[in-house]
């Protein structure tokens, strides 16, 4: 699997557009993180891991809800970290 920066600050974008949902973004992370732990995971281009591994890092839970129906990140969060991490 290759990822790159670009790539994850699209799933951040498609979350805020409602275009995936969180659970879709969480789901891609895990493949992300389950991809780097069987050593098949590329970043392209390798100066850009930290970013890429923190972004997909905080997708990685993006759908977890302190209440039913309401999620522990706001979509201000949500923009906060993809402007913070990206």
């Amino acid at each position: 699997m290759e990822i790159t920066l670009e790539q994850v600050k699209s799933i951040f974008e498609d979350v805020l557009n409602k275009r995936i949902t969180r659970e879709e973004a969480d789901r891609w992370a895990y493949s992300v993180i389950s991809a780097s732990e069987t050593n098949s995971l590329t970043i392209v281009p390798n100066e850009k891991r930290d970013q890429v591994w923190s972004g997909v890092m905080y997708l990685y839970g993006i759908d977890l809800m302190v209440n039913p129906g309401e999620y522990l990140h706001t979509e201000e969060d949500i923009i906060i970290a993809m402007n913070k991490k990206l």
